[in-house]
């Protein structure tokens, strides 16, 4: 099973709102690949001990931060080749 931290970015989560099991880790990801309104109507239709997991998966999936985008004044490498027209 993955570590937090790497789990965390592979769902792009700013945390892990669940205790993370690979059968919850597989619900995660499966609802967090649907688009937007794919995701909307799953929550309209899921039971109520469901949708808690699913609010708090959007909750922690809006408040993520791609280490990329982060401003802590570094410039790496992997910035330059994700934002080349800002470090030019």
């Amino acid at each position: 099973m993955p570590e937090n931290k790497q789990l965390r970015e592979q769902l792009k989560l700013k945390y892990i709102p669940f205790e993370p099991t690979p059968e919850l880790i597989a619900k995660a990801e499966a609802f967090l690949l649907l688009s937007d309104a794919e995701r909307s109507r799953r929550l309209e239709t899921a039971p109520n001990d469901e949708v808690e997991f699913l609010i708090s998966l959007e909750t922690a999936r809006a408040l993520y931060v791609n280490p990329l985008d982060r401003r802590d004044g570094s410039i790496t490498d992997a910035k330059v080749a994700r934002y080349p027209e800002r470090y030019k």
